[in-house]
């Protein structure tokens, strides 16, 4: 499975937060003749600090992470294409899969707008490791489990999934 970063998936990734900022912007516009002008204001800072603000945070460091990597995904091999690089990683070379992910993430409450975000860090037998984001597809960890079923997958849920090297 060739995987890349493109617009749709910029799109599929930022749909929460463009629905509830529809909806927030929505209601708001309902109230807005009977809401005094000061308090119209103090209505956007919610808006910025639990909606907008964490999302675009995630993605700006999501896509910093990932920009122009092409990810090839098949049975027991990876290959990374950036440019004319090409690093082809085997299933022995392959040490552990951890999927970053926030607690609510496929549950029945999705929560706010960031809970879609995750990453994965794949760490080598060497030491190394490199990150597959969800910027690439909303079902990374699927697509590892079904092709690389002799390696170790864990889930960590954490609040905020913020790549930090």
């Amino acid at each position: 499975m060739k995987l890349k970063i493109d617009f749709w998936n910029h799109l599929r990734m930022l749909k929460d937060l463009i629905f509830m900022s529809l909806v927030y912007f929505f209601t708001i516009f309902l109230f807005f003749n009977s809401v005094e002008e000061q308090l119209k204001i103090y209505l956007f800072i919610p808006y910025f600090l639990l909606l907008f603000f964490p999302v675009i945070i995630l993605h700006v460091n999501y896509l910093k992470e990932n920009r122009g990597v092409v990810v090839e995904i098949t049975e027991n091999i990876l290959l990374l294409k950036k440019g004319n690089f090409i690093k082809e990683y085997h299933v022995n070379q392959i040490n552990e899969i951890v999927v970053y992910t926030g607690g609510t993430r496929n549950t029945v409450s999705p929560g706010l707008a960031h809970s879609n975000y995750y990453y994965v860090k794949i760490k080598l037998q060497d030491g190394l490791f490199f990150i597959i984001t969800s910027l690439y597809s909303c079902k990374i960890d699927k697509i590892l489990q079904v092709n690389f079923k002799n390696v170790k997958i864990t889930t960590e849920k954490v609040f905020y999934p913020i790549i930090k090297k």
